[in-house]
């Protein structure tokens, strides 16, 4: 009798089984799943890529993104990064020219840039949303003009007055360590 109890037993497992295999093959079922939101983008437009000396050029971005996932920004960053040695001569932000959006999705923002204030050669202006981390990226030339660099480069001109008052820290540093040095050494004598 307990041969066949085993026997029963194994039947009604096999065949709980092949029911519930058959109940989730034959039932369609749903698989809730999301998809994340797209990210935001950024067109960059120059709209004189090749500027004389006194003519300024204005940059007209773009940012569309479904505006209830992402919140568009106040501001778009701009980074001048000089093509030669890659190094970045300075930022500015450019504010949003409306106060809503169209439609919610696309944002307008525009500036207008002096090229008195850029010295010459190639530089890469890289735009990029704040917020989102959205990025576009344009190359300018700017032809010979004479002098001006302007606020672009007081980034760079803060940097030997760090350096002059690190390099003072440090004297001063030696100087206080070698007197405690010679103190110790002095008191245990």
């Amino acid at each position: 009798m307990v041969f066949s109890m085993d026997a029963l037993f194994r039947r009604g497992l096999v065949r709980l089984f092949i029911l519930t295999a058959l109940i989730i093959l034959l039932i369609p079922t749903t698989c809730v799943a999301s998809t994340p939101p797209l990210q935001p983008s950024l067109l960059l437009t120059v709209s004189n890529n090749s500027a004389d000396q006194n003519a300024p050029f204005s940059l007209q971005l773009t940012w569309n993104g479904v505006a209830s996932y992402n919140i568009p920004p106040e501001n778009i960053v701009v980074e001048v990064v000089d093509m030669k040695d890659g190094s970045t001569l300075g930022t500015f932000s450019i504010p949003c020219q409306s106060d809503a959006c169209e439609e919610g999705n696309i944002c307008s923002y525009g500036a207008s840039v002096d090229m008195g204030m850029l010295p010459v050669g190639e530089f890469m202006l890289i735009a990029y949303d704040p917020l989102s981390g959205a990025s576009a990226r344009q190359e300018i030339t700017v032809s010979p003009h004479g002098e001006g660099t302007g606020n672009f480069l007081v980034q760079s001109e803060g940097e030997p007055a760090f350096f002059l008052v690190s390099g003072m820290l440090l004297v001063f540093l030696v100087i206080v360590l070698a007197i405690l040095v010679r103190n110790r050494n002095g008191g245990e004598e």
